[in-house]
């Protein structure tokens, strides 16, 4: 049988920061699909349906991206 390694000091925790890259994002300003999926990424996160949640915050970047570049809110 093998010994665990013992480690000196705690891990390094990453969390901040990893969710911080996943979930953060701008909503096109006045833009109501952004509305609609920024309160959805916040209920998926307060349900810990992190899934959904990434997907929610990638279509927010994705449409904020869109919408400043067509010059429209569609």
């Amino acid at each position: 049988m093998t010994t665990p390694a013992k480690y000196p000091q705690p891990p390094v925790e990453l969390a901040g920061a990893v969710e911080a890259f996943l979930y953060d994002c701008t909503p096109a300003d006045g833009c109501g699909v952004c509305t609609a999926l920024m309160r959805e990424l916040e209920e998926t996160k307060k349900a810990k349906e992190w899934s959904k949640a990434y997907e929610a915050a990638a279509e927010i970047r994705n449409h904020a991206r869109h919408a400043t570049q067509a010059g429209t809110e569609s």
